[in-house]
């Protein structure tokens, strides 16, 4: 298989110094533009990675079928790779996957099954493991397994983490992150941890998600898990591919907080993006306000504010889902 020309425009986004949120004089906040991959997601650089490992080894081959359970925008990222590959690509979602994600999906050719995002962690139901059932039942469908493949953080530790220390030619005090595979943290932290040990690494995590309370030593970390909004962040079950030992701190932030910091964006920065980058950057921010300038605190924005038109652009939605306030605000 010959590396396709679209494959060579995944990476090498811009970095942009978020002016308008610098909270006191010398404290910088700078986010990477991940949604001006191919797909509009951070998420072309896993799979792109973690394909071509699979080729290497030979278990993606001519006839192979990519299977995978994602949040949405790994879905995409499959299905456009495997299309532009002459593969073909089966994606399990939850339903709380924006209509403006499976339509994506399924514009590359992908065969999408939507399963309930309420489902246990444990059920043959809960999405992830529905793709791991499916990838056993014929030999030449191959799992790409992002959860819990070692792939997925190294493929962010050889990518994005070198580009953000380049980018800001070292000079970082702080990275903030969410996390759902929790590859991009623990690829991006190794990276940045190596370079610099003092840099400190925050995981910015959902309410209802179990991380931060896994991360605080809390023994029953699974109550906490209940259901949210934001898509792309946080989790109800511990994976492999999430280093917590490499995390300095853990922040909660509710759907307000970032859903709100997603229209803040738009309206003061110009930037179109997703929940998990309102969490990232609210995130940031609240670490900002602890520190003294000069200090630069560095996050990521995951994906694109287009593929949540009918939800977080939506009024109505908003209103829906008890969030109509911040419209006006």
């Amino acid at each position: 298989m010959s590396k396709i020309e679209v494959l060579n425009l995944i990476g090498n986004t811009p970095m942009v110094h978020l002016k308008t949120l610098d909270p006191k004089p010398g404290v910088e906040i700078h986010a990477k533009l991940e949604f001006m991959n191919p797909t509009g997601s951070i998420k072309d650089r896993i799979i792109a990675y973690m394909v071509q490992k699979g080729i290497e080894a030979g278990y993606i081959k001519k006839d192979t079928t990519l299977v995978e359970g994602s949040s949405g925008n790994t879905g995409a990222s499959v299905a456009m790779i495997a299309s532009c590959m002459g593969l073909k690509s089966i994606l399990f979602v939850p339903d709380k996957c924006s209509d403006e994600k499976v339509a994506i999906i399924r514009s590359y050719g992908a065969e999408v099954v939507v399963k309930p995002a309420s489902a246990p962690s444990t059920s043959d139901e809960e999405y992830g493991n529905a793709a791991a059932k499916k990838a056993r039942e014929n030999a030449s469908f191959y799992h790409i397994n992002q959860y819990n493949s070692q792939l997925n953080p190294e493929a962010h530790y050889m990518t994005i983490g070198k580009e953000i220390w380049n980018d800001m030619d070292g000079k970082i005090d702080v990275f903030v992150a969410t996390a759902s595979t929790g590859g991009t943290i623990s690829g991006i932290a190794r990276r940045l941890k190596e370079n610099n040990p003092k840099i400190k690494i925050v995981l910015a995590d959902p309410e209802g998600s179990v991380y931060k309370p896994y991360f605080d030593g809390k023994e029953d970390y699974l109550s906490y898990k209940k259901s949210f909004k934001v898509e792309g962040a946080g989790k109800g079950a511990l994976v492999e591919a999430m280093n917590f030992g490499i995390v300095d701190e853990a922040i909660s932030f509710n759907d307000e907080n970032a859903i709100g910091m997603v229209l803040r964006l738009a309206r003061q920065e110009g930037l179109m993006v997703g929940g998990s980058s309102g969490g990232n950057v609210w995130a940031a921010l609240e670490i900002a306000k602890r520190m003294e300038g000069p200090a630069k605190i560095v996050t990521v924005m995951p994906d694109s504010g287009f593929k949540y038109l009918s939800k977080i652009f939506n009024p109505t939605w908003l209103k829906e889902v008890g969030l109509g306030h911040l419209i006006a605000e």
